[in-house]
């Protein structure tokens, strides 16, 4: 059965905290930039901008080595890891047996790493099979973060060049990637999810229209197949 581990990395966390201040003129999917960089400190923020992204990173693990390492803060995160460790493994094997249900395919890999972060967002890397989870979110919420990039790792492993041969570029692929999260609120998972999935602002329309599209007969091949022909004809 495949497993979630968890644990800081403070050279990720930086990481996640450049990636995410570096994306201000990038596709935000209707975020307000501003709002997902409140946590990093101005002066901090004006440098990481300034620099390159790897000049920006060392700059920024320098300050989280002095922040993080506080001794009450490093408690904090060493708690959070635990009740949000001891809390998935209830549910993971639950989990992981309806995702590869729903998706058609066995969960491509026996471990995924799961690593805290001080920010806000939770971004994801899709080669190495981790992602983040936040320190300032509850655990009901985390664990709906948890499902929301085991979701997108999957089905990136399984569709994605199947999803590029059928014609959609790279922003459709990701547009559909995200949207396609509603699932986490139907009833396959309502035994796991305790905080909703909402999605994206600017995925509001496309979650719908693939909602109505999954529930008319909730096989995923065919629900892959009208939902490339909405992604071709239709806007988000």
């Amino acid at each position: 059965m495949p497993k979630v581990t968890f644990r800081y990395n403070i050279k990720k966390d930086a990481w996640s905290w450049v990636l995410i201040a570096k994306n201000k003129n990038q596709n935000t999917f209707g975020l307000n930039w501003r709002e997902q960089v409140v946590h990093i400190p101005e002066g901090l923020l004006t440098k990481i901008l300034k620099l390159d992204f790897s000049e920006a990173q060392d700059v920024t693990e320098k300050y989280l080595k002095i922040n993080v390492k506080r001794k009450y803060r490093e408690a904090v995160i060493k708690e959070e890891l635990s009740a949000l460790r001891n809390i998935w493994v209830k549910t993971e094997k639950s989990f992981f047996n309806t995702l590869s249900n729903i998706t058609k395919q066995p969960i491509y890999i026996k471990k995924f790493e799961c690593f805290m972060t001080t920010g806000f967002m939770c971004p994801y890397n899709q080669k190495e099979n981790w992602f983040m989870a936040s320190m300032w979110h509850s655990l009901p919420f985390s664990i709906t973060v948890i499902c929301h990039e085991l979701l997108h790792l999957q089905f990136l492993h399984y569709y994605k060049n199947y999803l590029e041969k059928r014609g959609l570029n790279n922003e459709q692929i990701e547009d559909l990637k995200e949207a396609l999260t509603f699932l986490l609120n139907e009833e396959e998972f309502e035994k796991i999810i305790l905080v909703e999935d909402k999605g994206y602002p600017s995925h509001q329309k496309l979650r719908s229209r693939l909602k109505k599209i999954w529930r008319d007969d909730k096989i995923f091949d065919s629900f892959l197949e009208k939902a490339v022909k909405t992604l071709k004809t239709t806007k988000c």
